[in-house]
Parts: structure tokens; C-alpha cells; sequence
């Protein structure tokens, strides 16, 4: 699939670095060394914030920033990295979804980067990174219908899939996912920050979500 960010992002103002990863995978439950590593990722951020709000994250902050200035109240729709951070902060933990959802989870409250893992068979023809217009929306996974407007949104040739808030329940991973595309949304963030991040999602997508022999 051919990837395009459209162009009336670069009049807004912050850079756009996304990273887009393909992976064969098997979708199962999360094993004892991913739930390890999830619960220490889990105690590490707690650690970086130091009793501080999840806001204060710098990445964070900037992919804030970034919904704002896209015409998004980032207090009303939190970017996805932030929400998961705020949820540890609260001593909920990560959630157990399986273990492909699960290292994208943790790859972005690690990092601070709102990642999107999505089936890349239910995906259509080309993908294009742009921003919600007033009407659209989606069925978000597990939220009902999500108003894209002003969100910065994946798009294929049926529509909507994807955003750094909540994603679409039309391409959700489960048992029959066999191949994968793991989406870093850098929105007003450093390509270093998000090549690391990449680093570290290839690590836990290859380490925990090969596919069964």
C-alpha cells in the first residue's frame, strides 16, 4: 500500500513523523514476559513523572499541541498515549487485550507516542494521513461513534480507520489477524524520538508476536 500525508499539514505549523511498520504475527493472549514487561514499562513511567500529571510529559504535551492547532481539544479527546498513562497513574495498569494490542500499548506509554495497530488485510488500497471534516466519524473500539473533525485521521478507500485518539472497530486486530500495520503518530515530534520508538515496537512485536510454529 502506498502511504501520502496530506499537504495542509504543513501549513500548521509542527513537523509529521509517522511510522509505519508491517509485521506477520499471531494473535494469542499476552504471555507471563510481555504482562513482565508491561508492569515494569508500567512502574518506569511512573518513575519519569515523578507524581506530575501525565500532561507534563513532554511528548505528550507536544502531541497535544498538535490536536489543538488540527481544531481538537486535546482535554475533551486525550490523545491515546496520554490516556494510557493517565490510567497507570491511577494504579489501573495496561489493559490485557492480546498480545499484539498489548506491545503497541506499551510502546506508547513508554514513549509517549499515540500509537494505532491495525489488521493491515482489512485495510484498503492506499493510505492517507489527514485531518476530520466536519461529520465524519467512525466506529471506535469499544466507544461507539468517534467525531473525527479536527483529529488527524488514517484514511483508506473506504473511509476513516485510524486516529491518535481512539481507532476504528473496522480494522481491529483479533485471533484471525495475521498481518499487521503499526502505526507511530509523531505528531510534533522529533524523527529520532520516533525511530526509537519504532526500535522498541520491533523488539516487542518480534519477541512476543511471532507467529506460532
Amino acid at each position: 500500500m502506498a502511504f501520502t500525508i496530506d499537504p495542509q499539514f504543513q501549513d500548521l505549523g509542527f513537523a509529521v513523523h509517522l511510522g509505519m511498520l508491517d509485521f506477520t504475527v499471531g494473535v494469542r493472549p499476552s504471555d507471563d514476559g510481555l504482562k513482565s514487561a508491561m508492569q515494569n514499562g508500567a512502574e518506569l513511567r511512573l518513575e519519569e513523572l515523578m507524581g506530575e500529571a501525565a500532561s507534563t510529559d513532554p511528548v505528550i504535551a507536544d502531541v497535544r499541541a498538535a490536536f489543538k492547532v488540527c481544531g481538537k481539544d486535546p482535554s475533551r479527546y486525550r490523545p491515546s498515549s496520554e490516556a494510557l498513562t493517565r490510567r497507570v497513574i491511577a494504579g489501573k495498569g495496561l489493559y490485557l487485550v492480546n498480545n499484539v494490542v498489548d506491545s503497541g500499548n506499551l510502546v506508547s506509554l513508554m514513549t509517549g507516542i499515540p500509537v494505532g495497530v491495525y489488521d493491515a488485510e482489512k485495510i484498503k488500497g492506499d493510505v492517507r494521513l489527514t485531518i476530520g471534516e466536519t461529520g465524519e466519524e467512525y466506529a471506535g473500539i469499544g466507544r461507539g461513534s468517534i467525531n473525527l473533525e479536527g483529529l488527524p485521521v488514517m484514511h483508506d478507500s473506504e473511509g476513516p480507520f485510524g486516529t491518535p485518539f481512539s481507532d476504528s472497530a473496522r480494522t481491529n486486530v483479533d485471533e484471525t489477524t495475521t498481518r499487521i500495520a503499526f502505526v507511530l503518530y509523531g505528531l510534533n515530534i522529533d524523527i529520532a524520538h520516533v525511530e526509537a520508538a519504532a526500535e522498541i515496537a520491533d523488539t516487542l512485536i518480534t519477541g512476543f508476536c511471532a507467529p506460532a510454529h
